[in-house]
């Protein structure tokens, strides 16, 4: 659900911006330059949110790495 979110609000505030551009500024096109700042962020906050997910996934620290496996 978050996840949906988030991609509603990227994507809306693209649109917006992309509507601005062409309402206000027709002879000037920079909503690309909006977009690839935007990309940059979402690298950014996608790089923090994965290192956080991921470390959840590890399983168990030491010992055996499989639960029939001998330790």
């Amino acid at each position: 659900m978050l996840l949906t979110i988030h991609a509603l609000v990227m994507i809306s505030a693209l649109l917006i911006c992309a509507f601005v551009n062409r309402r206000f500024s027709p002879d000037r096109l920079w909503v690309q330059w909006v977009a690839l700042g935007w990309f940059a962020l979402f690298l950014v906050h996608l790089w923090i949110f994965s290192r956080g997910t991921l470390a959840t996934m590890g399983g168990r620290r030491g010992g055996a790495k499989w639960p029939s496996s001998p330790r």
